[in-house]
Formats: C-alpha cells, structure tokens, sequence
C-alpha cells in the first residue's frame, strides 16, 4: 500500500462512496474513521489473494463489487444497543398503542417500524413492551429493518449476551428469556412477532411498505448532511400513518421541528407527529445537519420521558429505592436503571413515604423534591421544574440527582451550555454518576469532540461494571 497521505485522494473517494450509499456524513463520524474502516477492509482483501496490490486497486474493485461495499458498511456501522434502552419511550408507546386500538376498535393491527433495528434488541423490546401491555399478537405487526446483514443475522438468532441487558432489573429477562450456554434466549412468542429484512434508509421503497403507527428511528439522522436528511425524512413521512408517532433520538428533535413536525407533547419523550399543511413545507433555510461524532450506530439517548400505565406489574420502572447507593453528605443518590436513564416513579404524585423510613429528614426532603420535579416535568411544566430544585438547592447541601435532573431540563430546552454545567456540577458531587456521564458524553459528541466523549462513556462502563460486579 502507498504512504497514507499519498492516499488522501482516495480516502476522499470512499467517503463519498458512503455517503452516496448510505448517506454517512463523513465529518459526522470523523475521517480517521472511515479510513481505519477502509485500511481495514483493504487489508482482508490484500490478504485474500490479493497480496501486491494498492488501495487504488482495492477503490476499483469495490466498484464491480457490491458484496465489497457491504463489507465495507458492516465495518462502519458499530451496533451498540440493549433492550429497553431510554425505557421510558417503550412506556409511552404502550400507552399511545393501546390508545390508538381503542379509537379505532381493533379493526386493523397495529404497524410498527424499527429502522435501523440494529442487532434486534429495539424491535424485541417493542414487542415485548405491547405484549405485556396487553396487545394480542394478532393485532401487532412489527417490522425491522437494518442495512447490516450482520446485525440482521444476530437479531434473528434471538440469542444475546450481557452486553445487551444493562441495569440492574431484568423482570423482563426472567419473563421472556431463557438461559442457555452462550447467552439468553429470546422466547419464541416475541421472536414470531417481529419481521426482519434488508432496508437502506437512502434507498426506501416506500410505496412498498405502506404505512405505520409507529416509527421508530431513532439516532441516525444525526449522521447525515443536509441533503441526506432531507432525503430520510420525506421517506419516514412517507411510510407515517395519519397521526402516527415518529420517534427520534434527543440530538434530532430540533431538526424534526425544524422540518416541520410537530411534538406530541409528551414531555421528554422524543415523539413527533407530522405537522400541519403549511408547517410541513420544508425550510432549507434551517436545515443545517446536527454534528456528532461516534460509530453510526452508537446512539445513546438517555433522557427520560413521560411515564404511561405500567407495562409489568413488576414495575421495573418504579423509582428506584433511595438507599441503594452510599449517601454524600447525608443526601442518597439513586441507583440507575436498565442502563444511564433514571426510570422515575410511574405517578404523577410523589408517593407517600413507606411507615417505617430509615431516611434522613435531608435525605427524604432531596427524594420528595426530585419526585414533584419529575411529576412536574411529566406534566410539561418544564420551567417549574427546574425552579422547584433550584430552590431546594438553595436551602440544602449539594445533591448530584438534582443538578443531574437540571441538566436533563436544560438539555430538553436546548440549552446545552446550562446543561453541560449541571451533569459536571453533579460529577463534582458523585464522580461516578452513570447518568450524567452517559449525557455529557452525547454532548460532546454533538460539540465534536468525540475523544472526550469515548473517556466519559468508558467511565460509564466502569461504573456499570462495578454495580453488577
């Protein structure tokens, strides 16, 4: 092969190889990645019959080669998922599910669509969440669709390992897999209700697929250019149901806004349905594409969003128990779940104290306090929220969960510099708070500083690591 930067001509080419196929955004991802990806890649070829020949060469077979430029996507796009990850979106498509069959009486099944699906844990988890919830499997069709055949592959083997079930409650685990010598099996109820196949978001046949209720897509924008959105998004519009729900990834809601689509209204939540006649036209002006950096498919949304009706009468969502992690200064924190998202209690009340407390009257006024926050916040009372905290701030120590809760606040604002400031306020207090680690992190993935976002997220890990350790 020739000096690497002999070959800049060439990475280049790659590059927009990708982003014509795929619509990648190389600046999206960084260069240096898409060359590891394409050196990676010429290296197995090299080393496959093709031992004398040079980058150029590798270029110009990949252009007689589709099976080439597969190979080259897989190497790209990094699956990183679990089940249940930001829970608290499956919990209000239960709630909107069962809404939507009750209006129109059971008459038609509902559709739901997972792209890009990844390696199987989102369109799983989907099922999993309206089965429980009380949908009959006939009335559910769930269709996934990824552009890795490698990714669609594991999913259909519905077998998974550790790495997909984060947190530390699993009822969902114990209810719908079994354990067997390499990993968990999924059940065979839920494998049955979900359809995988082969889809590129960039080349949608949409008038193939017809139209669905729910749409999930979620982090993958954010890795395309203007044009590329522009293009993803008339394609998801076009396979959304009339008043169907289209979820995203926190990083894109300002871009679905700014393309015309409405939010629910459901705070928190990432849920957008298609906007009026004259709010839908698309404005070039303000189309300019969100920056990130990461694997294309490493996404991480953990903001927490509204609660509906429970979805197992375990109630693995509940708020967690406040004296599961040590106290700092006599304040507790709270133990995350099912990965870095915080699954608040689902009421919009905060509970009554159990008859016997052990806490500290510091301790039970930080938990009551964080309570009313997120009743408030599920409410969309968004400003009273982060009012109620700053004023018990005010009159009591610091406590991590509350300028965490803040960020989470400021970042559904927009307001990322307040944002940043809190989640780092609340590292200050507890250097391993999974949450706010998790969300200063995708942070400065969107400012481009991918680097600092790879420490904090392998801080996460460790922290995780140790809670199940």
């Amino acid at each position: 092969m020739n000096a690497h930067h002999d070959n800049a001509p060439l990475y280049r080419r790659f590059a927009e190889l990708l982003h014509r196929t795929i619509g990648l955004d190389a600046a999206s991802l960084g260069h240096s990645a898409i060359e590891r990806a394409v050196d990676q890649r010429a290296a197995a070829w090299c080393a496959d019959g093709h031992a004398e020949a040079t980058l150029n060469d590798y270029w110009e077979a990949t252009q007689c080669s589709p099976s080439m430029v597969q190979a080259l996507i897989e190497t790209v796009v990094v699956p990183e998922t679990w089940f249940y990850r930001d829970a608290d979106a499956f919990k209000a498509l239960a709630r909107l599910a069962r809404e939507r069959l009750a209006e129109r009486g059971n008459a038609l099944p509902l559709r739901v669509l997972s792209l890009p699906c990844s390696t199987g844990e989102e369109p799983y988890t989907i099922a999993m969440t309206l089965l429980d919830s009380g949908v009959d499997a006939a009335q559910l069709r769930i269709d996934a669709m990824d552009i890795s055949d490698r990714s669609l592959a594991v999913a259909q083997r519905a077998v998974y390992g550790r790495n997909s079930f984060r947190g530390n409650a699993f009822p969902f685990r114990d209810a719908h897999f079994t354990r067997t010598e390499d990993g968990w099996r999924l059940a065979p109820r839920v494998v049955e209700a979900v359809r995988f196949s082969g889809a590129n978001l960039m080349q949608l046949d949409a008038s193939s697929l017809g139209v669905y209720d729910f749409v999930f897509c979620r982090n993958v924008l954010i890795y395309f250019d203007r044009e590329a959105q522009q293009k993803a998004l008339q394609a998801l519009n076009s396979v959304l149901a009339e008043n169907g729900t289209l979820f995203v990834g926190p990083a894109e809601t300002g871009l679905l806004m700014r393309y015309g689509m409405q939010s629910a209204k459901i705070p928190l939540a990432f849920a957008f349905r298609r906007g009026a006649p004259e709010e839908a036209q698309l404005n070039s002006r303000h189309t300019a594409p969100l920056a990130t950096a990461a694997a294309l498919a490493m996404t991480r949304s953990p903001v927490p969003a509204l609660a509906p009706p429970h979805v197992f009468s375990a109630q693995p969502f509940a708020w967690p128990d406040p004296v599961a992690r040590t106290p700092f200064n006599g304040v507790p924190s709270f133990t995350p779940r099912d990965g870095v998202a915080p699954y608040m209690r689902e009421t919009s009340t905060p509970a009554p104290p159990p008859a016997h407390n052990p806490l500290s009257p510091a301790a039970n006024a930080a938990r009551d306090t964080l309570q009313a926050a997120h009743a408030l916040a599920d409410a969309g009372r968004l400003a009273e929220a982060a009012t109620a905290i700053n004023a018990y701030l005010e009159h009591h120590a610091p406590h991590a969960d509350a300028f965490y809760l803040l960020g989470v606040l400021a970042d559904a604002n927009g307001d990322a510099n307040l944002a940043r400031s809190q989640y780092r306020k609340a590292l200050y207090l507890d250097p391993q708070h999974a949450e706010a680690l998790a969300h200063l992190a995708t942070l400065l993935e969107l400012e481009g500083d991918p680097h600092g976002a790879r420490l904090l997220m392998q801080r996460v890990s460790r922290a995780q690591g140790a809670q199940r350790g």
